[in-house]
């Protein structure tokens, strides 16, 4: 005959091995829940996290600012979000080009991004790259556009091209076409030997 006191053992085990796997799935969901900011990352598509519907929703969508007819900047979004209660439309994967007298001079292009439809001021991020025709190229992970003073500027990491020559640092004034700018904090430059340039090209 099997001894009642083990038994009772027994069961007395089982159950605190029951109440322990809970309690440690229990704070495993506290700790994930604190590890999250409640922040949605440049990445995250608008919403997600918080679980919001938008009110409305577009695919491939299209803004284009003109002057007297003359087209200034065009920009193309696959995905456009307007959530209630908010002035900006949220972009997903952006395509901006800018016009100067009517012909192209440059094109941005950014992961995510923001617009307010009445100033048309636009917010960029993640993987923002500015490309001029002549071959100029900016690189960040954040870009403000004012449509106003017709501006770009940011206050993050910058990586300016230019025939070879490399000029990085924190902080940006620019115009679109990357004729002005001006990199405010941290600048270090490498700058191509003409030289050296000369000899690699032969």
């Amino acid at each position: 005959m099997k001894n009642p006191m083990n038994l009772t053992v027994l069961e007395s085990l089982l159950t605190w091995r029951v109440v322990l796997v809970f309690v440690f799935s229990a704070v495993l969901a506290v700790v994930s829940g604190c590890g999250d900011s409640g922040e949605p990352s440049q990445a995250a598509a608008p919403g997600a996290r918080t679980g919001r519907v938008p009110e409305r929703q577009f695919f491939d969508y299209r803004l284009i600012e003109s002057e007297a007819g003359i087209r200034q900047w065009a920009l193309q979004s696959e995905k456009m979000l307007k959530f209630s209660g908010e002035k900006d439309v949220h972009l997903v994967t952006l395509h901006m080009d800018f016009f100067k007298e009517g012909g192209h001079f440059s094109v941005l292009t950014a992961d995510s991004g923001r617009a307010n439809l009445t100033t048309k001021d636009i917010h960029t991020w993640g993987n923002v790259i500015v490309v001029t025709d002549d071959g100029r190229r900016l690189e960040c992970e954040e870009l403000f556009f004012n449509n106003e003073t017709e501006l770009i500027h940011n206050d993050v990491f910058n990586r300016f091209t230019r025939d070879g020559d490399v000029l990085t640092g924190m902080g940006l004034e620019a115009t679109p076409d990357l004729e002005y700018i001006e990199i405010k904090q941290k600048v270090e430059a490498e700058v191509e030997d003409e030289a050296n340039a000369e000899s690699g090209s032969r």
